[in-house]
Formats: C-alpha cells, sequence, structure tokens
C-alpha cells in the first residue's frame, strides 16, 4: 500500500512539474528561459522523477551511493531554488508580475512537493558527510555556464548579461559577485550538511 502512495505521489510531482515549466515557457521564451537556475532545476525534477517512477513500475530501482546522491543532489537543487527566490530575489524579478500562478508553481509548489519526498517517503540513515559537497556540483556547474555562456556573448532575458542581479560584475565588481556566489555557496553546503546530519540521527533512531 505504501509503495503505491509513494507512486502516485512522485507522479504527482511529475505532472505539476511538467504543467510548471509548460506555463513558464509560454511566456518566457524557451531559448532564454532555460538559461535560469530555476527552470534548469524543475526540468531536473521532472526528468529524475520520470526515471524514478520508470524504475519502480518495472522493479528496477536500486537504492545504492549513486541512487542517494543523484536524489540528494536534485532535491537540493530545486531547495536552492526555493530559498534564493524567496530569500534573495524576493521583489527583484518583475518578469513574473503578472503571472503569480507560473511564479509560485516553479518557486514554491515543485519545491516543496519534491522536500516532501524526502521527509515523508525518503529512508533516513543513507546520507554520507561527503555527499553535500557532492551535492553542490549543481551550483558549481551552473556558475560556470553561466560565465562560460556570458564570456562567449549570450545574453539573457530582454537581453541583460547576467541571469541574476547578485551576479551582475558592472554593480558590485567581480569581487563583490565573488562574495555573492561564494555566500550562496557556503550556505547551501551549510544547509546540505545540517540536512545530512539530521537524517543520520533519524536512521540511528528507526535502527
Amino acid at each position: 500500500m505504501k509503495n503505491k502512495i509513494v507512486l502516485l505521489y512522485r507522479m504527482v510531482i511529475i505532472v505539476v512539474a511538467a504543467l510548471s515549466l509548460y506555463l513558464n515557457f509560454r511566456f518566457l521564451s524557451f531559448e532564454k528561459g532555460i538559461l535560469y537556475f530555476t527552470n534548469l532545476s524543475n526540468l531536473l525534477c521532472l526528468v529524475y522523477f520520470l526515471i524514478l517512477v520508470i524504475l519502480m513500475l518495472t522493479n528496477k530501482l536500486k537504492k545504492n551511493g549513486a541512487y542517494y546522491i543523484t536524489k540528494g543532489t536534485v532535491t537540493m537543487g530545486i531547495t536552492a531554488t526555493f530559498f534564493i527566490y524567496n530569500f534573495v530575489l524576493a521583489g527583484q524579478i518583475s518578469d513574473f508580475k503578472d503571472h503569480a500562478l507560473e511564479c509560485n508553481l516553479v518557486h514554491l509548489v515543485v519545491p516543496i512537493l519534491v522536500i516532501l519526498d524526502y521527509i515523508l517517503f525518503g529512508e533516513k540513515g543513507h546520507l554520507k558527510r561527503e555527499y553535500p559537497i557532492i551535492w553542490s556540483f549543481i551550483i558549481i556547474v551552473y556558475q560556470l555556464f553561466v560565465l562560460v555562456y556570458i564570456s562567449l556573448g549570450g545574453t539573457f532575458l530582454h537581453g541583460n548579461t547576467y541571469p541574476y542581479y547578485y551576479m551582475d560584475v558592472e554593480k558590485y565588481g567581480m569581487l563583490g559577485v565573488m562574495v555573492n556566489l561564494l555566500v550562496i555557496y557556503v550556505f547551501f553546503v551549510g544547509y546540505g550538511s545540517i540536512v545530512q546530519i539530521i537524517d543520520s540521527k533519524l536512521g540511528k533512531k528507526k535502527n
């Protein structure tokens, strides 16, 4: 019975994530919208849970180290979207002014659904101390992607040079931007470490 509930819940995540991306790309061009971490993290959730459901239905799901690293990366990535939008970018993005539904779906609903998937159904006690560092690669890869894209002359929505205001070198200077990115990275790893510690304690308590 529990497996059916988990399967149904994850199907809901797939549907909501797909709907979120569809609605967002209706008013944001796909070519530019896909360059933002928000949409990339939502797309990652869609692909991950789609594969996860297929593996569950075919009884081919293996819960090994790769599984927990991948699930953790996806969960932390969408959690970063939640925190950065609500605590760093709050009120800074004008594109969503008349698109509250689309905004809430990608920044609130999908992140909360994915986080709850871990809280409600995630097996506790399998996360290792080094996992938060591995999960953080998603942040590093995105930041490197942005730097390379900009260096090649790429632009973002409305011709902006940077995807997010805290990456604006002209405004904050290279040092200021590096500090901004470092703060986000440290927070990401710190939060991941807290999750790992709590997960470990919950696993021991269960055993």
